[in-house]
């Protein structure tokens, strides 16, 4: 069995070739058994489970600001609607979705409607993003100690690795940086204070 931890996403992939599960909590690696238990029984197709994995993670990150839902609506000429998003208290579609069934007679259905349609696509916009992008994957065989770091991508749950495995994690990081040619964030911060006071100064 293989363990596939993919950066900046919740839960590990448990896989043994075809079939996979995620794991949410580092101490059920230590029960292998159980895991092979879990595996035969709940396992789904590998590609299925991976992008379920990294799409989960995506939506809980996804901000929805009700700016954003108001074009939307004004984009499907809808300006009854689009004034109803000034009374959206959150900017999380969970807090946004419980708020707009709890007053539905306010919103009502065609606002709901279109929520999820908005929601629905923001989604999809943030999981292609990710998909398209490379990222770290970590790899290990289940109860072994050594780990092999990739350059890697997920399009639609099917794994493309961009490298050869690389000795750690930092110089992955190091590797994924220089591909999409990111400054360590200091200097990047840095470079933020040096063109605002280069703005304060053309102000004066």
């Amino acid at each position: 069995m293989k363990v596939e931890s993919w950066q900046g996403i919740n839960g590990k992939l448990i896989h043994s070739g075809q079939k996979a599960i995620v794991v949410k909590d580092e101490q059920e690696l230590a029960d292998q058994d159980k895991l092979q238990d879990r595996l035969k029984q709940e396992g789904k197709p590998i590609d299925e489970v991976r992008k379920a994995l990294i799409k989960n993670t995506v939506k809980r990150q996804i901000k929805t600001d009700p700016l954003k839902i108001s074009s939307w609506f004004n984009r499907h000429q809808d300006s009854k609607n689009a004034k109803k998003t000034e009374k959206l208290v959150s900017d999380k579609p969970t807090h946004q979705y419980k708020q707009i069934k709890n007053e539905l007679t306010f919103f009502g259905e065609s606002f709901l409607e279109g929520f999820l349609g908005f929601y629905g696509l923001e989604v999809d916009n943030a999981l292609g993003r990710y998909e398209h992008n490379l990222h770290v994957l970590e790899t290990q065989e289940l109860g072994q100690s050594e780990k092999e770091y990739y350059l890697a991508n997920s399009q639609n749950g099917h794994l493309k690795i961009a490298t050869e495995p690389l000795p750690s994690q930092q110089i992955a990081e190091e590797q994924l940086n220089k591909f999409y040619k990111r400054e360590p964030e200091k200097t990047q911060a840095e470079k933020v204070q040096l063109m605002s006071r280069k703005d304060e100064g053309e102000e004066e």
